[in-house]
């Protein structure tokens, strides 16, 4: 198979992918939504040292964030879906190349119905120009959070309980709870 025909394989393979995806609404205001009684929040951080183009959820609703939600730096994407389990799929640093994350348990979570669940930071690293790298991880952040929660969303937090979701495990969210939350000023 000729080289164009590969490129144009990949391209329709990448069109194909995301057409089948739900762009996601991020949230932007502190206003409790009704949600159904198979739904709740998701919290996803995203830490990355350079713009990526998209990624793709798999779970009961496949779901695409786009550019506009994994720009470069550091920030949320809090957004209500439907409950269940959930994986990143495809991480695509631009229009034609991805990364693919295949029964790889790192990369699924969990969102509960009614309640807010942080599912991690997506931390991706890329380094060097002619032979660049990029690292991957979904790295638990649940205090920082947590913190996010109470300064940027106060009435969603007050409301809903925020559970972690990621892979592993994470006692600081049920500890907190079981201290009674803290106040911040």
């Amino acid at each position: 198979m000729s080289v164009t025909i590969r490129m144009i394989a990949v391209v329709l393979a990448a069109v194909l992918i995301s057409a089948c995806a739900s762009k996601v609404n991020n949230i932007k205001s502190d206003a409790d939504r009704n949600l159904s009684a198979d739904q709740g929040y998701v919290l996803l951080g995203i830490d990355t040292n350079r713009d990526l183009y998209q990624i793709i959820l798999d779970g009961p609703t496949r779901i695409k964030l786009t550019a506009e939600d994994v720009a470069e730096g550091d920030s949320y994407i809090l957004a209500d879906l439907e409950a269940g389990e959930y994986s990143i799929d495809r991480l695509f640093i631009d229009k034609y190349r991805y990364y693919r994350f295949d029964e790889e348990d790192n990369f699924k979570f969990t969102v509960h119905p009614g309640s807010v669940s942080y599912v991690g930071h997506l931390e991706t690293v890329t380094s060097g120009y002619w032979n660049p790298r990029t690292y991957l991880q979904l790295d638990n952040r649940s205090a920082q959070a947590l913190v996010f929660m109470q300064e940027n969303f106060p009435n969603i937090n007050d409301k809903r309980k925020l559970f972690y979701g990621g892979p592993g495990e994470d006692s600081f969210l049920a500890f907190e709870e079981a201290m009674g939350g803290t106040t911040h000023e």
